[in-house]
């Protein structure tokens, strides 16, 4: 176990959890980043326009996709005026569906997709500072922006291939780009009960796959130094496809600051050290994500592997053979550290989560590495791709079974 007691000595480590404390506690406000501001108040806004600056993602309730925009102007009833600031923004299904396979609407008047770079306007109202599409007046990307507009295709390609593979496509859409529109709303609830939420969740988990398949080739070429830039790429091109979560971004600055460490030959700082960096990083970046349930679970769970593995390692190393031993530790610190956090975002904590990761996580770190071979197979050998879903979809059968029985663990419950 690290000794906080030596740990605290280090300005930037105490510094962070003195703001952890004032903020959670909520003795400190979080500020609120690129606040809406114009002369007509959000009360009166009828009609707002401006740029797409996050990928929609699905509601819970699955009416809606939320996506953030950031202003050049509004409207009232009876004039115009310019706008600053980056609100949420709550699209209908239909309308952002309205391209997806096997999602056609008949209502839907999309003119473009929606996505990162999207110029938009619409109707609608403010209600607590976020913005309520009633409808879409235009969207478009335009042809001038080629890497946004590249990315946009790039990914509703992507979702088609996947759909094409059925469920099986659906999960591995999620794994990958973080899109849910085609994961079962039965086999998410399935991953929660089950507390592997965090698989579902872009992380850590997923940039490490990507880094390592680039170490791979890195290490053919035989220049550290070279291995490392390729990792920091390879890591970047799958966050700018994937788009910004608070989980994957807290991932991102961490596995960036240790590569970046390697590159320019410094020694390396610890894991607590890099966790804390990573912490003040992003509350500059985006201070709404200090509320968010992924951004406070993702480090709550790393911050307890740091603090507490090396100790539960050493107990399950008595019992069990160390790989094992490896996992459990792990899923164990990540449970503890959390609970608090748990009980209060969601009322309830899942203790299987321990155990349910040591099964459950192998497989799908198998599943993302074929599922991404299969894709590549397909591209260039067309037949292919019905073979990738026959082997996708028995791989999904097996994890989809396996979560579906520690799911029927029942959580513990706090009313």
């Amino acid at each position: 176990m690290v000794r906080l007691s030596e740990k605290l000595q280090n300005p930037l480590i105490l510094s962070v959890l003195i703001s952890v404390l004032l903020i959670y506690s909520r003795f400190s406000k979080i500020p609120v980043k690129n606040p809406y501001f114009s002369l007509i108040k959000e009360s009166k806004v009828k009609i707002i326009s401006g740029e797409v600056v996050s990928s929609p993602s699905k509601t819970r309730n699955g009416k809606y996709y939320l996506s953030k925009v950031l202003l050049g102007e509004v409207q009232d009833s009876h004039v115009s005026a310019e706008a600053t600031g980056i609100v949420n923004m709550y699209i209908p299904s239909e309308y952002i569906e309205s391209f997806f396979p096997g999602r056609v609407y008949s209502e839907g008047k999309a003119s473009s997709i929606v996505e990162t770079g999207t110029k938009i306007s619409c109707k609608g109202s403010f209600s607590n500072s976020a913005f309520f599409v009633s409808e879409v007046i235009r969207s478009d990307i335009s042809e001038k922006n080629k890497i946004r507009l590249i990315r946009a295709k790039g990914r509703l390609k992507f979702k088609r291939m996947m759909f094409s593979w059925g469920k099986a496509g659906g999960l591995l859409l999620a794994l990958l780009s973080g899109a849910r529109e085609y994961t079962e709303d039965e086999k998410s609830r399935n991953f929660r009960n089950a507390g592997l939420s965090h698989i579902l969740a872009l992380s850590g988990m997923h940039l490490s796959m990507f880094s390592g398949i680039a170490l791979f080739f890195g290490n053919r070429i035989g220049r550290k130094k070279i291995a490392l830039i390729l990792q920091l790429l390879s890591i970047s091109i799958f966050v700018w496809f994937a788009g910004f979560s608070p989980s994957l971004l807290r991932a991102f600055i961490c596995i960036s600051v240790i590569l970046f460490q390697g590159i320019i030959a410094v020694e390396k700082s610890d894991m607590l050290t890099v966790l804390c960096f990573s912490f003040f990083i992003q509350t500059v970046i985006s201070p709404g994500d200090l509320t968010n349930s992924g951004f406070i679970l993702s480090y709550g769970a790393l911050c307890g592997i740091v603090i507490t593995g090396e100790f539960f390692r050493k107990i399950y190393g008595l019992l069990i053979p160390g790989r094992i031993a490896d996992a459990l530790s792990a899923s164990t610190s990540a449970q503890i550290i959390t609970l608090p956090a748990s009980y209060k975002l969601f009322g309830m904590i899942t203790p299987v989560g321990i155990i349910s990761s040591v099964f459950v996580s192998p497989l799908i770190t198998v599943f993302i590495y074929s599922g991404l071979l299969l894709i590549l197979l397909g591209i260039l050998f067309q037949p292919l791709v019905g073979i990738g879903e026959i082997i996708m979809n028995i791989q999904y059968n097996l994890i989809s079974n396996l979560v579906g029985f520690f799911a029927r663990i029942p959580p513990v419950i706090f009313e």
